[in-house]
C-alpha cells in the first residue's frame, strides 16, 4: 500500500489559506496517515502488508521519542509503541534533496527501510538527478546508499528471496 498526501493541506484552513499546501500541507498529510495506521494497529495486525509512506513519512523521523511518551494518555488502546510500528513500514526518499531529513529517517527506520523515491513527475531534468544524487551525497554510510539505491526496493516488492 502507497500512502501519498492528497494535496488537501490537512484539511486546514492555516495550511490552505496561506499557500502552503504542498510544501507544509504534504508532509503533515503524510504523518498523519502513517499515523492513522499505526494507531489502528494495521502494521501490527498485518504484518505481510507492505506499507510504503511517501516523503520520508512526513514528519515521522522526528516523532518516534514523542509519540511513545504520549500514547499513554491520548491513545491508550494501541496496540504497540509507535517506535516499533514506524520500523515495519518502507519511506520513499523524497525530501527535496535535504540530507538532514535523510539521515534522520535512517536513523529512526533503519537505512534499510528507505527506498528510492524521486517525485517525477512533478520533478523532473537536474532536480529529478538530483534525488538521486543527494543519497549518495548525504553522509551516510556506503553500505546504507547501496541498500536505499539498490536492494531496499526489491526487499520491499518481496523479490530479494525467500
Amino acid at each position: 500500500m502507497y500512502v501519498h498526501p492528497a494535496g488537501e493541506g490537512a484539511a486546514s484552513p492555516l495550511i490552505t489559506e496561506h499557500g502552503m499546501t504542498w510544501m507544509v500541507g504534504a508532509p503533515v498529510e503524510d504523518t498523519v496517515a502513517v499515523m492513522h495506521l499505526i494507531l489502528a494497529g494495521i502494521p501490527v495486525r498485518y504484518p505481510r502488508m507492505r506499507i510504503l509512506a511517501s516523503h520520508l513519512g512526513g514528519a515521522l523521523p522526528m516523532l518516534p521519542p514523542r509519540l511513545d511518551d504520549h500514547l499513554a494518555f491520548e491513545s491508550p488502546e494501541t496496540p504497540e509503541l509507535p517506535s516499533v510500528a514506524v520500523g515495519r513500514l518502507w519511506y520513499d526518499t523524497v525530501s527535496h534533496v535535504h540530507s538532514p531529513a535523510l539521515v534522520a529517517a535512517a536513523a529512526s527506520f533503519g537505512a534499510d527501510r528507505l527506498v528510492l523515491g524521486t517525485d517525477f513527475p512533478y520533478e523532473d531534468g537536474e532536480v529529478f538527478l538530483r534525488a538521486v544524487d543527494y543519497i549518495a551525497d548525504s553522509g551516510l554510510a556506503p553500505e546504507e546508499v547501496s541498500m536505499i539505491l539498490d536492494t531496499n526496493a526489491a526487499d520491499l516488492l518481496g523479490l530479494s528471496g525467500p
